[in-house]
């Protein structure tokens, strides 16, 4: 990574550090304490909250983020992010590429056990990655390791890699991948491996293991002491997973430390942040809310009119309907990409742009109280198909829109039928409203958006100049060239806009006034889970 641009990474930490900060300080001011030993601070049970209960605990499998978020609980990630967007050792101790990053050793530390006791070894890192790199299996980020021809472990802490082509993302890939344990599923073939209860009660190697369901349906871990404390101390005994899903019951839950930490969007920001007694995080990567432009609609397949649609728009304004913590976006690339060029942005809050646009388009006349027509009489309307849960965003769109003579004509759906009718091309409407969370934060691989060929480009855009971009992106490069690379597309994207990019938008974790040793950076909510310790003059018995 080149390190001028670094410390945009940084930057944003330091951003999500403040807010944390500012909840630490709302605490400091009931009262100074002495800060107990570690000894003194062993103890205790927490209990966490997420809006919706997780069908599956394996993050292998499951696309939820929120599962996502529970590999530094109940599994050894091989690596993790550091505070630069780099990344430091965790499982792997050391790491070495060859042949141009066609070859990667890593040295793994000996000193980690699964749950169950057995000692994990490089053969489950090796057969992981194997099960990881066979789409059959079922790994739901499987094309990250599509170039990997041999996993081999060469001792009981050194496992091997050869890839058939370079690794144009280095570690990255790996800090998603939850390690597996072999000696439990190893023997099973892909359609048992998918249905295996192993997923609903996995055997993990972090810091806490899955101890069973409580008889109100939450999840319980208990703390593993046989996790190596150069990795974390570990203080509590135990943690609860719940699901709250109504918003306000969430809030007084945790304000009368029924709760210790909650995760959930970014909705609940301004609430939280007028609370004297909650800590609010704002937890990046941020998603990114999009509107996708179906190119093969006419009069969308003109780039002028796609172009004045993101004129008309002001992002600013969307974001504040969004929440208190969203912000504007107006390229495809991550709020925590260090390839972010702001001048190559699509454009924005410009009326005159979008008016001059539409009419070198034809769009020329307007009546007072409608939308523009084209020299056939016919008017500039349009359909958005959007979930329920953008409506705030797309009715704000629907306002800019009208101010330059675009009528945007509103559909709702709910999530399980809307996805299915996104994804057939021939049930897609004129633009589709998605959220979404990138799964890389230094290195994009901007596929499934925008490349032509890509069954999830769902605006049917096509540009072999971007195309030759993207396939260029996952190969090793130079910064200076990947660089370049990624400033070509945003520059290609802000001219066509395929895709209308709005707003980035954190998740939130929100902790409670029990809960102390709570941080988060890049790798999560559970990223300092083992710091967490409550005082223990507030500990609650059997809870």
């Amino acid at each position: 990574m080149s390190p001028a641009r670094a410390p945009q990474l940084v930057s944003l930490l330091a951003l999500t550090l403040a807010i944390s900060a500012g909840g630490c300080e709302r605490r400091g001011a009931e009262g100074p304490s002495a800060e107990p030993s570690d000894a003194e601070k062993r103890g205790g049970l927490a209990v966490v909250c997420t809006q919706a209960a997780p069908e599956s605990l394996d993050p292998f499998l499951s696309p939820d983020l929120g599962v996502g978020d529970l590999r530094p609980l109940l599994f050894t990630p091989l690596v993790l992010y550091d505070t630069a967007g780099g990344f430091r050792p965790y499982l792997a101790r050391e790491w070495a590429w060859e042949d141009a990053q066609r070859k990667l050793t890593l040295r793994l530390r000996s000193d980690v056990r699964w749950h169950d006791g057995t000692p994990l070894t490089a053969e489950d890192v090796a057969w992981t990655v194997r099960t990881a790199a066979n789409p059959e299996y079922g790994y739901r980020s499987a094309r990250d390791f599509s170039a990997v021809r041999e996993a081999v472990a060469r001792d009981s802490v050194t496992v091997e890699f050869r890839f058939s082509e370079p690794v144009a993302a280095g570690l990255e890939p790996f800090i998603r991948l939850p390690i597996l344990p072999r000696h439990l599923l190893g023997s099973l073939g892909p359609t048992e491996f998918r249905q295996a209860e192993y997923h609903r009660a996995p055997v993990g190697s972090g810091p806490f293991k899955f101890a069973g369901r409580r008889p109100d349906g939450s999840f319980q871990f208990d703390r593993w002491d046989a996790f190596p404390p150069e990795l974390g101390q570990l203080f509590l005994d135990r943690i609860v997973l719940r699901a709250i899903p109504e918003a306000t019951t969430l809030l007084v839950e945790l304000e009368t430390g029924s709760v210790d930490l909650c995760v959930t969007g970014s909705a609940l920001a301004e609430k939280v942040q007028g609370s004297s007694r909650l800590q609010l995080l704002a937890l990046e990567p941020a998603g990114i809310q999009v509107i996708y432009l179906n190119t093969r609609h006419a009069p969308l397949n003109d780039a002028r009119v796609r172009r004045a649609l993101s004129a008309a728009v002001r992002r600013s304004d969307i974001a504040a309907v969004t929440s208190s913590l969203a912000r504007p976006a107006r390229t495809p690339l991550p709020a925590t990409s260090p390839w972010i060029d702001p001048a190559l942005g699509q454009p924005d809050d410009d009326s005159a742009l979008a008016v001059s646009l539409l009419e070198s388009a034809g769009w020329t006349a307007k009546a007072a109280d409608g939308p523009r027509r084209d020299a056939a009489g016919q008017p500039l309307r349009l359909t958005l198909l959007a979930p329920q849960q953008l409506e705030a965003p797309v009715t704000a769109l629907q306002a800019h829109l009208r101010r330059v003579g675009v009528a945007l004509d509103l559909r709702f759906m709910e999530y399980a039928a809307y996805v299915p009718t996104i994804l057939n091309p021939n049930t897609r409407p004129d633009a589709m409203a998605v959220g979404s969370y990138p799964d890389r934060l230094v290195y994009p691989d901007l596929y499934d958006q925008l490349h032509s060929k890509a069954p999830r480009n769902l605006s049917s855009y096509s540009n072999a100049s971007l195309d030759s971009a993207i396939e260029r992106l996952r190969t090793t490069l130079p910064p200076e060239e990947r660089a370049g690379l990624y400033g070509e597309i945003q520059r290609r994207v802000a001219e066509d806009v395929p895709i209308l990019y709005l707003v980035y938008v954190p998740r939130l974790a929100v902790a409670g006034p029990r809960l102390r040793g709570v941080r988060v950076d890049f790798n999560g909510p559970f990223a300092s889970v083992a710091e967490w310790w409550i005082p223990p003059g507030q500990r609650v018995a059997g809870r």
